[in-house]
């Protein structure tokens, strides 16, 4: 039977409005600006914005178009150094925590929506005995972050296993951010299954590895081919759980 269901968070769990990201990168660029005051760097508006334009193009070619993702720390310093190279290390460790916090904590000032029938699908699922867990890639937003996002909504208590892209290094859709989900709850690919947003992250992604790959199609993305189940609305995602369990026994 499927005893572990996984969660995609962006756009699956939660979704944000255009506006609401441009607040948060107006937030973030901000910070960038003051953490180089910090520094004793003046910068203007339009100089920080290049900088999150040219750190975002150097986070994509170093490692999110590789399937791999740097930690929080290493992430601002690279947005740091690709203003004044070497900036983050002439830095205080006080300095840096300060500038660490304001750029990744956008997502609280402007936290994004739950998606629809999210927590009811949630608290099924745990009723009926099946464990929780997430994995899902990070960008700007760290999983730390992430994590108060859920506990405001109420939502982190369901979730025994988190695996966030920035904390493992790795993204999906590379089987390593599965199977290292997969060891921590104790479970074999058969007996789980993941649900997102994204056809070749989560679904081929899961599936690479043995793992029931699950579309949340929310009504409007074309399903995804060779999906072992489709799921319009999150609410009935404990249904189709159910529903396709039996095929999994034999794993």
């Amino acid at each position: 039977m499927i005893r572990l269901v996984t969660f995609d968070f962006w756009d699956t769990l939660v979704t944000d409005s255009a506006e609401n990201l441009r607040a948060q990168r107006t937030v973030r660029v901000a910070a960038i600006r003051r953490a180089l005051e910090l520094a004793d760097v003046a910068l203007g508006e339009v100089e920080a914005e290049e900088i999150h334009e040219r750190s975002g193009e150097l986070l994509a070619e170093r490692f999110w178009s590789r399937n791999r993702d740097p930690s929080r720390h290493e992430q601002l310093r690279l947005v740091l150094d690709t203003a004044v190279p070497g900036i983050a290390a002439r830095m205080t460790a006080a300095a840096l925590e300060e500038a660490l916090a304001a750029y990744t904590e956008p997502a609280l000032a402007y936290p994004p929506t739950l998606s629809p029938g999210a927590a009811e699908a949630l608290e099924t699922l745990a009723a009926r005995g099946v464990r929780l867990g997430i994995v899902s890639n990070t960008g700007r937003t760290p999983g730390v972050v992430l994590r108060r996002v859920l506990e405001r909504h109420g939502l982190l208590r369901y979730f025994e296993t988190i695996s966030y892209s920035d904390e493992v290094g790795v993204r999906k859709p590379e089987a390593e951010i599965f199977r290292v989900t997969l060891a921590r709850a104790g479970v074999v690919p058969a007996e789980a299954l993941h649900i997102g947003d994204n056809p070749e992250a989560d679904v081929l992604g899961a599936q690479g590895v043995g793992i029931r790959g699950a579309h949340y199609t929310a009504g409007y993305r074309r399903p995804a081919a060779g999906a072992d189940l489709v799921i319009e609305s999150l609410a009935a995602l404990p249904e189709g759980v159910f529903r396709i369990a039996p095929t999994g026994a034999t794993g």
